[in-house]
């Protein structure tokens, strides 16, 4: 798995001319050819024509006085052009052909969101265009050559299975209800949620990530499998790597009630010093949105590794890569700083 995966040039997206809609007219009621033929003809996306179609469809009569329905390039170019007067500025845009591929390109490559676009759009000057309206745009599908899984991962909600049996019973004084003000409230930097990534299959490698709860700090460490084992051995090379600051840096951290998070006792065991070196906690059952920072910079993670994908093949560098862009991402919740911008102010 690498960066090439997803930086693919592609053909730069142009609108349908008049002319391009009359030879859709002629394949298509005449000639009767399939939408996926007429794509390959003018070198478009099947969407792209399929949508095109639906636009221009209308009734007629043939020559035994039934209706039916057919293209018209007339009426498609009608609507066309009603659609960027009402939209206004997308004249702007669509005639900017460096500006579109430069927004194509911070969606798809860079994984940007439409409203980081925005404050960086107007920051160099470029155009007042807001998240809002890219969305618009992307959504429908005349100004940009971007699907709206090119954009971000929709959150797919589970149903919950009350009925799921939980292994051990978790010590009162770890939940989440007896976790310190300073990490509830955010007001204090060191607290932490943790999750796993899951690849292809059940087994093999996982990403374990960790999210600091007031800058959104990111660490995501590869370990073996979705064992406790291998998560207290990412903390015990945490603790390693940062030596006295890992007591300042990480004072809390919450996780949710899987197995793979039960062994508290060792995963709060210094590795290298008498005692405890951090305090875990665990969220409610089936409360995701109790690690909701964590949870959403998952989400983050998987516009670079899909689900499906095995996490065996995907090396340490592109974990890094992906962990300093996370880092390094301007958030609204901060005014456009990123979590390193806030870290440096700190």
């Amino acid at each position: 798995m690498c960066l090439n995966n997803y930086n693919k040039e592609k053909k730069k997206y142009k609108h349908l001319s008049y002319a391009e809609r009359t030879m859709i007219e002629r394949w298509y009621n005449k000639e009767n050819l399939s939408k996926k033929e007429i794509a390959k003809r003018l070198a478009k996306s099947e969407r792209t024509i399929r949508r095109e179609i639906n636009r221009g469809l209308t009734k007629n009569l043939n020559v035994y006085f039934e209706e039916i329905l057919v293209y018209s390039a007339e009426i498609a170019q009608e609507k066309y052009e009603e659609n960027l007067k009402a939209k206004g500025q997308e004249l702007k845009i669509g005639s900017n052909i460096k500006l579109v591929s430069r927004i194509e390109k911070m969606i798809k490559e860079e994984k940007k969101s439409p409203e980081v676009i925005e404050q960086e759009l107007k920051r160099e000057n470029l155009i007042n265009i807001t998240g809002r309206t890219i969305r618009n745009y992307i959504y429908d599908g005349n100004v940009f050559n971007i699907e709206k899984e090119d954009m971000i991962y929709n959150k797919k909600h589970k149903a919950k299975n009350q009925n799921k049996r939980i292994a051990k019973t978790i010590p009162p004084e770890k939940s989440i209800e007896n976790r310190p003000k300073e990490a509830n409230e955010r007001s204090e930097y060191g607290h932490w949620e943790g999750d796993l990534i899951i690849g292809k299959k059940k087994k093999g490698s996982v990403l374990l990530t960790l999210t600091e709860r007031m800058t959104r700090e990111e660490i995501i460490i590869k370990i073996k499998g979705k064992n406790s084992e291998y998560v207290v051995k990412a903390i015990n090379g945490l603790e390693r790597k940062y030596g006295k600051r890992f007591y300042t840096k990480f004072k809390t951290i919450t996780f949710d009630n899987g197995a793979e998070f039960r062994d508290y006792k060792s995963m709060e065991k210094s590795c290298i010093k008498k005692g405890k070196r951090i305090e875990v906690y665990y969220a409610h059952p089936y409360c995701s949105g109790e690690r909701g920072s964590n949870e959403n910079n998952n989400r983050m993670i998987r516009r670079w590794i899909p689900k499906g994908t095995p996490i065996d093949d995907i090396s340490k560098d592109f974990i890094k890569r992906i962990e300093d862009w996370l880092n390094n991402y301007p958030r609204a919740m901060f005014d456009y700083k990123s979590s390193n911008m806030i870290l440096l102010g700190m």
